[in-house]
């Protein structure tokens, strides 16, 4: 169910069923010569595709300004960097509006993990933590976790989660930019975004491992990722 095509009725039903919503969170980034700028979202988003054939979940509209920062390639490269404030304000609206309006499960997957808690991973993170203890407060009161008839009023009550994670399995050691494993996921999941014939006529050096990229590694690398999701959902 796309979040922004489904009628009130449909929400409804899903908040019933404790259906959890994904947003998916990438960036604008340079990604060498032959993957397009919005490389990152576009692998979140079309991973979900695939995860919704097989569970039940809500796909929210992507987010695809994070915080891509100039480390790749500076302005020239075309990369829209938003800075982590930002972000982190825009992340906890919607975290606040998703759980004032019922939802209780609540994952964003992000693709642009390029080091430990990066900025686009950090401003997430605490929008989800900063919401979280908002909508408590909102929802149960001062003190909702620590007063004695807040806690008898709600025992056994489940709270909402707000989780931010990779898209991938955490920290996966053959991560790379627009390398042989971004390149053949992205060329499995939309080979139209795919311009082969300008694999290897770059100087990056991120990107020269391209060359070994093929649609059917992507496969391989997206059915690990599927199995991965597969044990959490």
């Amino acid at each position: 169910m796309r979040l922004e095509n489904a009628w009130p009725e449909y929400l409804e039903e899903a908040k019933k069923k404790n259906t959890p919503v994904f947003i998916p969170v990438g960036t604008m980034e340079y990604h060498s010569a032959h993957l397009p700028l919005g490389t990152d979202t576009q692998v979140a988003y079309h991973i979900l595709e695939r995860i919704e054939q097989k569970h039940e979940i809500i796909i929210a509209p992507p987010v695809w300004y994070g915080c891509s920062s100039y480390a790749v390639k500076g302005p020239d490269g075309n990369s829209i960097d938003m800075d982590g404030t930002v972000l982190n304000s825009f992340m906890y609206n919607i975290y606040m509006s998703l759980l004032r309006s019922g939802f209780r499960r609540i994952y964003t997957v992000l693709t642009h993990q390029t080091e430990d808690f990066n900025p686009t991973e950090t401003a997430c993170l605490d929008a989800s933590r900063r919401a979280f203890f908002k909508y408590m407060e909102e929802s149960r009161g001062m003190c909702w976790w620590g007063d004695n008839e807040t806690h008898k009023r709600f025992e056994g009550v489940p709270s909402p989660s707000i989780t931010v994670c990779p898209m991938y399995p955490p920290r996966d050691p053959d991560e790379d930019h627009a390398g042989v494993q971004e390149t053949s996921i992205l060329w499995a999941l939309r080979p139209d975004l795919i311009r082969t014939e300008k694999i290897g006529t770059s100087d990056d050096w991120f990107a020269e491992t391209a060359v070994n990229a093929t649609p059917e590694a992507g496969e391989a690398n997206v059915q690990k990722i599927l199995d991965y999701w597969d044990k959490i959902l």
